[in-house]
């Protein structure tokens, strides 16, 4: 959710061909050194807008300050950055030189030296139109970032942190539990670039909230009913009743904005912290996470509940109930309580509870058993919830339930790639440079040892390409990295395309060979590669778009080149889920007689975004950008 300053031209001005074209963004310039002028946001559009969830209720920092002065004191940590081509929001983590933003905020190649973080940039007063001169801190360098999580960690300069300029502003502590449906929240940050806003109301006057809260394979993600917008992105979002930071802002969602939460950025940073969390967090502990096969019976997953606090320790009372709500794709077998409780599950196998007949402390590992559906897909399965309810019904403490679904064990293969030799052209009567490697990983991404690969030649194209020596589907056994390299491969009189694909358990990898005449592989030719057709497409959410993504080849002439290889790939940094149809993920597609290549079709991901496909040819690239969701 940047905010773009003007006078830079606009990297996307896109037009869907059946759709509207999104408006080029344009703002301020910083000058370094400069004064900034914020008093002026322009009104842009972000790479990842925030959204207002209905009616604004933003409200002045200082406006907050009387009536919650413990949301203003946080909100005190958190300042506007300028990047050098865009604005958003960013806070200091911990009492040292660091502060925490998006890293699409900072970009994939930022620049430190032109960054500035500003502080105190709000009103003196609640009745004030006027701003109060920023506290500027320039920036040192970035010192870690994630794209999954979407964050940038950047130190800013020693010495001003040395003088104390920053010292009444504070700083942020962290909540790393894994947020439930329903804890309260406020976002602090500099919505559209200008003064500091504090987001703290739903528009039905009660503290907004987290309304979903799941991870999706690879991180743990909260939506919420808070309002943010352009320029938020980096703001805190910051539990209501400890204080502290659950998740990092960074865009909406399905009609909610949006975090990655500190559960998940946590173990990412902790090493420049060492390994402490800073002042004033809420450290929490989080139960394991088990793996089970689709069609498991009696998978234990352990239980740890505390109060709503996220750490002290629950002490039941008698006639509290613990209920037990089931994740997707499971059911509830059994349920292990404290001696002197009853047990019931729904019939179902949906739901289950204990009462408690006595005092008990639930922190203590409780475990519920589950059977996995057959048709269970691999991957994290969540939204299992554990509340403690006492006996007017009120919750008293929580905890989540997941399960780490693989249809394959740790050891057994579950992945199969080419990891060397691919994309490789040869001449007549000769050997490809290099031979074929594929690597075999289990479900945990361990490198599979001692496992069965046999490759074999699919010569479609009648090349008589063979492997060296009598057997032509060779078996090669994987070594301590998890790959198996097959024999040297020899080409004979014909030029034309092969595949090779390498098979273990049931798991393929897909090697695409050329051989060439004395005229050479046609994709040493390309020199220019440009997109035709694709761009700025739009589709909803889990449809197929429109048009296939078409890059055309030229030569040094400027003439079409024709059977040169292009490669598409995919590079989701907003996590849409955005695929190819097809298992091939990164496929790679000949040119015609016009010099086009045309990919498979791509089918929209389950999440708004922009995503990227790069198409790739002879070291050049051209870049399509298409939209998840409607504009």
């Amino acid at each position: 959710m940047q905010t773009r300053p003007g006078k830079i031209p606009a990297l996307l001005a896109l037009r869907s061909a059946a759709h509207r074209l999104i408006q080029v963004f344009v703002g301020l310039v910083l000058i370094r050194g400069a004064t900034v002028a914020a008093a002026q946001p322009a009104p842009l559009t972000p790479i990842t807008p925030g959204q207002i969830i209905g009616e604004s209720q933003f409200e002045k920092a200082r406006c907050v300050q009387a009536s919650d002065p413990a949301k203003y004191q946080r909100s005190r940590a958190v300042g506007r950055i300028y990047t050098g081509h865009s604005y958003g929001t960013a806070w200091r983590i911990g009492p040292a030189n660091l502060v925490i933003t998006n890293l699409h905020v900072v970009g994939l190649d930022p620049d430190p030296t032109r960054m500035v973080v500003e502080f105190d940039y709000e009103e003196p007063n609640c009745d004030s139109e006027a701003v109060r001169p920023a506290v500027r801190v320039t920036v040192e360098r970035v010192v870690a970032s994630d794209g999954t999580t979407d964050f940038a960690l950047l130190a800013l300069d020693q010495e001003a942190i040395d003088s104390g300029v920053l010292d009444s502003f504070g700083y942020l502590g962290l909540d790393t539990r894994i947020s439930e449906v329903g804890d309260p929240v406020y976002i602090a940050g500099h919505p559209m670039a200008g003064p500091k806003r504090i987001s703290r109301l739903h528009d039905d006057g009660h503290p907004c909230w987290v309304t979903e809260a799941r991870n999706n394979g690879l991180a743990d993600f909260a939506k919420y009913n808070c309002d943010t917008d352009s320029g938020s992105s980096g703001s805190p979002v910051i539990d209501a009743r400890t204080n502290a930071v659950v998740a990092l802002n960074y865009g909406f969602s399905s009609g909610y904005n949006i975090g990655a939460q500190m559960s998940s950025i946590w173990p990412a940073i902790a090493g420049y912290f060492d390994e402490k969390l800073p002042e004033g967090s809420v450290p929490v502990e989080q139960p394991g996470v088990p793996m089970a096969k689709p069609g498991a019976v009696g998978v234990q997953v352990n239980v740890r509940v505390t109060q709503v606090d996220g750490q002290s320790p629950v002490a039941g009372a008698p006639g509290e109930q613990l209920y037990y709500h089931a994740p997707t794709h499971t059911t509830i077998t059994d349920v292990s309580c404290q001696s002197g409780t009853t047990q019931w599950i729904a019939e179902n196998g949906k739901a289950a509870s204990c009462t408690l007949s006595g005092a008990a402390n639930w922190t203590t590992a409780q475990s519920v058993a589950l059977r996995v559906d057959n048709t269970a897909p691999d991957g994290l399965v969540s939204d299992g919830r554990v509340r403690l309810l006492s006996d007017t019904g009120q919750i008293r403490g929580a905890s989540n339930l997941a399960l780490n679904v693989m249809s394959r064990g740790p050891g057994e293969v579950q992945s199969l790639r080419a990891q060397a030799g691919n994309f490789q052209a040869a001449p007549l009567h000769s050997r490809f440079p290099e031979p074929l490697t594929a690597r075999a990983k289990d479900p945990m991404d361990n490198a599979v040892v001692g496992a069965d690969v046999t490759f074999a030649v699919t010569d479609e194209g009648e090349t008589r390409t063979w492997f060296e020596g009598n057997d032509q589907t060779p078996t090669v056994q994987t070594n301590a990295e998890g790959d198996a390299t097959s024999p040297a491969l020899v080409t004979d009189s014909r030029a034309g395309t092969l595949q090779v694909t390498a098979l273990s358990s049931g798991r393929t990898a897909t090697f695409d060979l050329r051989v060439v005449s004395q005229d050479g592989d046609p994709t040493d030719k390309v020199e220019h590669l440009s997109v035709i057709t694709g761009q700025g497409q739009i589709a909803p959410e889990g449809t197929e778009f429109p048009l296939p993504l078409t890059a055309r080849t030229l030569n040094q002439g400027r003439e079409p080149v024709e059977g040169a290889w292009v490669t598409y790939t995919i590079i989701d940094d907003r996590e849409t889920g955005t695929r190819f149809v097809g298992a091939d993920q990164t496929p790679t597609a000949t040119t015609n007689r016009n010099g086009d290549a045309v990919s498979p079709k791509l089918i929209a991901g389950n999440r708004y975004g922009f995503v990227t496909v790069t198409a790739t040819s002879n070291g050049k690239a051209a870049t399509f950008i298409i939209i998840v969701g409607t504009i």
